[in-house]
C-alpha cells in the first residue's frame, strides 16, 4: 500500500504542481521566451508521434521532376518564406518571434517524411504560428511544396539555380 501512495504521489504531484504554476502565471507565455529543455523535448516528440501516426500509409502522389520542384518552389516563395527562411538566409521573423521558433528548411533541411510534412502544412500545428492550408490552396500544391522541402538540401541543378537566384 505504501508503494502505491508514492507512487500515485510520483505521478499525479508533478502534474499538480505544473497546472498550479499554469494557473497562478508563474510559466511564461512571451512568444520571444526560450522554452525550457523539457518543454522541447515533450513537445517535440508528442508532435512526432502524432504525425508519425497521422502519415501511416499516406504517400506523396508526385513524382519529384523539375516542373514539380520548383512550382513547389515558388509556391514556398509567396507563402512560407517569410516565416520559414530561403535561399538567402533564415527568417528573422520566424527565428525570434515564434513560439516554438519556425524551422529553417533552406539552412536546416527537414526530418519529417513527406507525408509527415503534408499533413503539417494541410491541417498546421497547434500553439505554434503554423496555420492550417487546407480549403486555401489545392492539395497539389501541397503535395509540390512538400517535394520541394524534402529535396532542399539536395535540389537538381536547373533547380538549385532558380532557387538561389532572386525572386522575380
Amino acid at each position: 500500500m505504501r508503494y502505491l501512495v508514492i507512487f500515485v504521489l510520483g505521478a499525479v504531484l508533478p502534474i499538480v504542481a505544473l497546472v498550479a504554476m499554469a494557473l497562478s502565471g508563474i510559466l511564461p507565455v512571451r512568444a520571444t521566451a526560450s522554452p525550457s529543455w523539457i518543454e522541447s523535448a515533450v513537445a517535440g516528440r508528442a508532435l512526432d508521434a502524432r504525425l508519425e501516426r497521422e502519415a501511416r500509409g499516406l504517400q506523396n502522389p508526385l513524382k519529384p521532376t523539375d516542373d514539380v520542384l520548383l512550382a513547389g518552389m515558388k509556391s514556398y516563395r509567396n507563402g512560407c518564406v517569410g516565416c520559414h527562411g530561403g535561399a538567402r538566409g533564415p527568417s528573422a521573423w520566424g527565428t525570434k518571434n515564434f513560439y516554438p521558433r519556425a524551422p529553417q528548411f533552406a539552412q536546416e533541411g527537414t526530418d519529417m517524411s513527406e507525408p509527415e510534412m503534408f499533413l503539417v502544412v494541410k491541417h498546421g500545428v497547434r500553439y505554434t504560428g503554423m496555420a492550417a492550408w487546407d480549403g486555401l490552396i489545392p492539395e497539389q500544391e501541397m503535395w509540390q511544396v512538400v517535394t520541394f522541402l524534402s529535396r532542399i538540401k539536395n535540389l537538381p541543378p536547373s533547380v538549385a539555380a532558380a532557387w538561389t537566384a532572386p525572386p522575380a
